[in-house]
């Protein structure tokens, strides 16, 4: 992607090295300070005391956790990914994939001991849905780091997002399984801080980076496994209808949330491509924004104005 100029908006621009440094260092600090690990939230006591205390989670419950451990154990596919297509970047940038995989590690392990501590769902259906996702593997279709950049910002923001709503949703059942929830969405948010910011200092930059941002947001849809991408569908369709994370959560904490953090409203990019591309986008957000309103499920999204980020989110932080 160029504008008339000449000007190429696919690579991360070395010249900002020591922002992205000072990103991965506050980065390093924040998680130091919020330290935790698995044990601190699993019921091992009230376990051992009453081995069958636990009620089983609704159906819906149950649902909206699995679709996330179904999707967090494909870590090693992200990170294989991610490391491939940033194998050029500045070393900030390769760095931070290796501390955001050593955060998003205990993710899939939290929530399947769990499901397996308070008796939830059948092991054995999730052992084998587990081994069938990460045997599919994962791909990816993004063109560039930067266009990586774009994508892992929103997708943790979606994550994030869903893991709140999910607590939400458990805090009735089970406010141990709600309190674990929101402290691996505590993760979330501090990656999708670090991605943001660094979209955010390309666009300061250089508006014309609007041209791949753009690309990326309007055809924004979460990592699923090949495997399961059907039964996602009905999963997620299911999970919306009963409380769970929505087009309008979308809309409203994912898009407009990092639209107006990134002053996607204040850009005016030179080159024509650039703005024909933003006013794409803004179509795209207005389309949105009215399946957003009238609650619709997500499943109902504006298909030929690029697929919503409404798919169940996952550890998984897709590969530039």
């Amino acid at each position: 992607m160029s504008d008339p100029g000449g000007e190429l908006y696919l690579d991360l621009r070395p010249s900002l090295e020591p922002h992205l440094a000072a990103l991965l260092t506050r980065h390093k600090e924040a998680a130091a300070k919020a330290d935790w690990s698995c044990h601190q939230f699993l019921p091992l006591d009230a376990f051992r005391a009453h081995p069958r205390r636990h009620r089983p989670l609704s159906r819906a419950a149950y649902t909206a956790v699995e679709m996330a451990l179904l999707t967090e154990v494909n870590l090693p596919w992200y990170t294989a990914g991610l490391s491939h297509g940033l194998r050029g970047c500045p070393a900030p940038i390769q760095e931070f994939v290796r501390v955001w995989t050593s955060e998003e590690d205990q993710h899939a392990t939290l929530l399947e001991a769990y499901l397996l501590l308070s008796g939830n769902g059948d092991p054995a259906a999730r052992a084998r849905a587990r081994k069938a996702v990460i045997t599919a593997g994962w791909t990816h279709q993004l063109g560039s780091p930067f266009e990586g950049m774009v994508y892992t910002a929103i997708q943790e923001a979606v994550t994030r997002t869903f893991y709140l709503c999910t607590a939400r949703a458990c805090e009735p059942e089970d406010p141990g399984l709600a309190e674990a929830l929101r402290r691996i969405a505590k993760d979330e948010t501090l990656h999708m801080a670090f991605y943001r910011d660094v979209v955010k200092v390309h666009l300061d930059l250089d508006t014309g980076y609007v041209q791949p941002l753009a690309a990326v947001m309007s055809r924004f849809q979460m990592p699923w496994s090949a495997s399961f991408a059907g039964d996602f569908a009905e999963r997620q369709a299911y999970v919306g209808a009963h409380g769970g994370f929505t087009v309008a959560d979308y809309y409203r904490d994912v898009v407009q949330f990092l639209w107006s953090y990134w002053g996607i409203d204040r850009l005016a990019p030179r080159g024509e491509d650039a703005r024909r591309a933003l006013v794409q986008l803004r179509k795209y957000r207005s389309v949105l924004c009215k399946f957003a309103g009238r609650g619709d499920g997500l499943d109902a999204r504006p298909e030929s104005e690029g697929t919503a980020g409404t798919k169940p989110p996952s550890r998984g932080t897709a590969a530039p």
